[in-house]
């Protein structure tokens, strides 16, 4: 097995991957780091990914008690329900969509919907990814930010979210600007996650992320449903941390 303490360092300073995937592999390595040496591994990965929510759940459930192997076991089944997220949203979305940065709920979303185009804004490469993943499922075309935020070639925004807060969503840098332009255009604004993204603290900035006021969106697609942004905040302020990740926060 590998270095649990290397999978650490090399997941904490990951910058290509999503908040999900850094979460799944973090899971896989935590229970195998020693228990004397378990808060500094927590420590390093908050600090190289403070804005990410499934890191800070993931924490909790290793700080909560023992038998960490079983916990991060329930927790990676958690991961896996951004799957539900994605079908409750399909079938909300028109034929035409405009997305940001790369997010695998939202792939998910948009092969069960097969709409007739996603745009995917550039996003600094990231919407080439992207959209490498959408072409099996549905038309789609990259278009240079300032372009596609002034255009807004499509009926609706989607976006996947890093977190989701009692008051924020986070996600990529510019998020905001679509979510705004979306609303000052009169065109629906979802974001999509699963419930490891959920979490009741107000989460340290990160510089490739940012947070958009849950009141600009027209919903929220969970497991449970696509609900309002009051209602997802609400049940973001159930998804307590550790008392010692809350000590942490102002920290990071």
């Amino acid at each position: 097995m590998e270095d649990p303490w290397a999978t650490v360092e090399a997941l904490a300073g990951d910058r290509t991957s999503g908040a999900a995937g850094i979460a799944e592999r973090a899971a896989l390595a935590l229970p195998a780091i020693p228990k004397d040496e378990l808060p500094d591994a927590i420590e390093a990965l908050l600090r190289g990914h403070p804005a990410m929510a499934p890191l800070w759940r993931l924490a909790t459930a290793m700080l909560a008690g023992r038998d960490r192997e079983a916990r991060a076991e329930r927790f990676l089944e958690t991961l896996r329900d951004g799957a539900e997220a994605a079908r409750a949203l399909a079938g909300r979305l028109p034929d035409s969509v405009v997305t940001i940065s790369y997010s695998s709920t939202v792939i998910e979303a948009l092969r069960l919907r097969r709409p007739g185009l996603v745009v995917c804004l550039a996003s600094g490469g990231e919407g080439r990814r992207m959209a490498g993943e959408v072409r099996a499922h549905a038309p789609t075309i990259v278009v240079d930010d300032d372009r596609a935020l002034a255009r807004l070639p499509g009926e609706a925004v989607v976006v996947g979210a890093d977190a989701i807060t009692p008051t924020v969503v986070v996600n990529k840098v510019r998020t905001r600007e679509l979510v705004e332009a979306a609303e000052a255009a009169g065109l629906p604004r979802f974001a999509v996650a699963g419930s490891a993204k959920l979490v009741a603290e107000e989460l340290p900035g990160e510089d490739r992320l940012e947070a958009t006021a849950l009141h600009r969106f027209t919903g929220i697609a969970l497991p449970q449903g696509v609900v309002t942004p009051k209602e997802a905040g609400e049940l973001a302020s159930r998804a307590a941390l550790h008392p010692a990740l809350r000590l942490l926060i102002p920290r990071l």
